[in-house]
């Protein structure tokens, strides 16, 4: 065991806090509690506003879902291959096409997380959804791992001056330093998260310690976002990692969550049920009160870990499928110079990777194919240089 850290819970009292909607994400606030309902609602609409309930009943101060286009995120067909998740091997861009939360839905869910007194919004990841969002007029944005490093979307979602909620899941410190020094220069709030990139991911690699590194090196509210745990016998955790969180001062923490875990879907098989919800967020602001008011704590050191922000080993995997690279959208004809219309920053699933985010600017309406390139194949500095 560890002992939480005081000097760290000094310094957080000089961080500014982050306003979403009526609420705010800071040292002296309650948990900010995100209820990541994302794709378990399987596009059904009645199970989208059961899950809402089941946050508003637990406690959460927000409901989360994820509004996206499946040619916004993986390339198209075959070439995106599968992905391995809970033992299975899914079709990765068909399983997204079938899971994406129709236009529709949106004022339908923010009305109904209103009248459960609870914020609604939700990850972005291209400029479509995001203008729908803009259009509802949602407080804040969440940028995922995935999009951590996607700077054409980050200047986007910046540049609408709304809080911004960016978990660095399988990124490195510098990564992290290069997203958050664009987002503030736009002078929007932002609130920072811890997360593995793993689903569900080992105890041994929570590294809650990585919480205090980010708070003292970005001076911004920092949390933690939990995409499932689990034991050598694959249960689920509902409640250490949570608690844990707690106690190392998580300002803000996300889970998933489902009905039921049994339930078809990518993402219900490592989510917390509802009953398991409510305990963990009344455990959980027991611990921030204590924390809160300066209480010495002791912290599991298996989940306190490293401080050290990097990608760990378990990440790679994931972090190679589902970090998004450049790509051609369409057949690029040797001589054609590349444009937002044939290229596109998109994830490359099992295919080859392109050239980072960074480099869109410096490509796009400048760089020429030097030979032809097939649609949907990595733009890399060969086919251009």
């Amino acid at each position: 065991m560890v002992n939480g850290s005081n000097a760290a819970l000094l310094a957080a009292k000089s961080i500014p806090g982050v306003p979403v909607a009526d609420r705010r994400i800071g040292r002296d606030e309650p948990i900010f509690f995100i209820a990541e309902i994302g794709i378990n609602h399987n596009q059904s609409l009645d199970m989208a506003l059961k899950l809402i309930d089941a946050a508003a009943n637990a406690g959460c101060s927000a409901a989360k879902f994820q509004t996206f286009r499946a040619r916004d995120l993986y390339i198209e067909g075959r070439k995106a291959g599968t992905y391995r998740l809970m033992g299975k091997d899914i079709p990765i861009f068909d399983l997204h096409t079938g899971l994406e939360m129709p236009a529709e839905w949106i004022p339908k869910l923010q009305r109904h997380c209103e009248e459960r007194g609870i914020v609604f919004f939700s990850t972005v990841v291209a400029q479509e959804g995001t203008d729908l969002l803009e259009k509802a007029g949602v407080p804040a944005y969440k940028i995922s791992s995935y999009d951590c490093t996607n700077m054409p979307l980050i200047r986007t979602v910046a540049a609408k001056g709304k809080p911004i909620i960016l978990s660095i899941g399988a990124a490195t410190l510098g990564e992290a330093e290069e997203t958050l020094g664009v987002i503030q220069d736009s002078k929007t709030p932002v609130a920072l998260m811890q997360c593995i990139a793993k689903y569900p991911a080992s105890y041994s690699s929570a590294n809650l310690a990585v919480m205090d590194t980010l708070r003292s090196a970005f001076q911004i509210p920092v949390g933690f976002s939990d995409n499932g745990f689990a034991d050598s016998a694959s249960r689920i955790d509902t409640m250490r990692v949570p608690l844990a969180a707690a106690q190392a001062g998580a300002d803000l923490f996300e889970i998933h969550i489902t009905l039921d875990r049994t339930l078809p879907g990518a993402d219900h098989g490592f989510a917390t049920e509802p009953d398991e919800l409510k305990t963990m967020v009344a455990r959980m602001n027991e611990a921030r009160a204590a924390y809160q008011s300066g209480q010495r704590v002791t912290i599991d050191a298996e989940l306190w870990g490293s401080s050290v922000k990097r990608t760990l080993p378990e990440e790679q995997y994931v972090r190679n499928f589902a970090y998004k690279c450049l790509f051609s959208t369409r057949a690029v004809k040797a001589g054609d110079k590349l444009t937002p219309e044939n290229v596109a920053v998109l994830r490359p699933g099992q295919y080859k990777r392109g050239l980072e985010p960074r480099f869109f600017e410096l490509v796009i309406e400048k760089a020429v194919a030097r030979k032809a390139i097939d649609a949907f194949e990595p733009i890399t500095w060969d086919v251009i240089l």
